[in-house]
């Protein structure tokens, strides 16, 4: 069982410099996740949800303020760092399901795996696969799947490394009511079965009442 993490945002402010000025994606903006719950980030269009899951999944940092990872400050790392954090305890899921058009279903989900150097990976894959119930779909491209096939997909490449860590954004976003409610069960599942801690962006009510608990961002503050 993965072993989730502790998530410590304190007082994250995130400036963009534009043409027409500075914006504040994020202003001041505090939270708490403990290993192994799960969080929906809601709000309307444009409030910072994305901005905020970016930066606990180390894709940036804030320009003030710090996160931390189990008590290690990701903010502070090198790129270096944080890629190396994303690989082995993060997995992420997004509103495109960002496959490799080239690679099969299997490769796309090996792919997480082979980056590692990890033996069996495309055993691993296949098995998971299966899981989600893809076994029949395992050597098909991805321009042969279904939307809902290709997301379940990304949410197997997301998991198979056994991340302490899933953060996902908008996963639900480009797909119908059934399909979407699939994809949340499956990611919830997941962070059950594995202990690991789910933090999720939506805009869909019915998603986030899913979840453990929820914040509400405006205008990059919580609310």
């Amino acid at each position: 069982m993965s072993d989730g993490v502790a998530i410590d945002v304190v007082d994250v402010v995130k400036r963009h410099t534009t043409t027409a000025g500075v914006v504040h994606a994020l202003d001041g903006v505090s939270l708490t996740v403990g290993p192994g719950e799960s969080l929906a980030i809601t709000g309307p269009s444009g409030c910072g949800k994305s901005t905020l899951l970016g930066l606990i999944a180390g894709l940036d940092v804030p320009s003030e303020g710090s996160i931390s990872l189990a008590d290690h400050a990701i903010s502070a790392m090198t790129d270096e760092d944080r890629a190396r954090v994303r690989r082995h305890q993060i997995g992420m899921v997004f509103q495109s399901d960002n496959l490799l058009p080239f690679l099969t279903a299997t490769e796309n989900v090996s792919l997480q795996l082979s980056l590692d150097d990890r033996e069996g990976a495309d055993a691993r894959s296949l098995e998971i696969l299966t899981e989600l119930g893809l076994a029949e779909d395992a050597h098909k491209l991805p321009d042969q799947l279904s939307g809902g096939q290709r997301q379940r997909v990304a949410v197997a490449r997301a998991l198979v490394h056994g991340p302490r860590l899933i953060v996902a954004d908008e996963p639900t976003g480009s797909l119908d009511p059934d399909n979407a409610m699939g994809v949340v069960d499956l990611l919830l599942g997941a962070q059950r079965a594995t202990g690991a801690t789910l933090v999720l962006v939506t805009h869909e009510p019915t998603v986030a009442a899913r979840l453990g608990r929820s914040i509400v961002l405006r205008d990059g503050r919580r609310v």
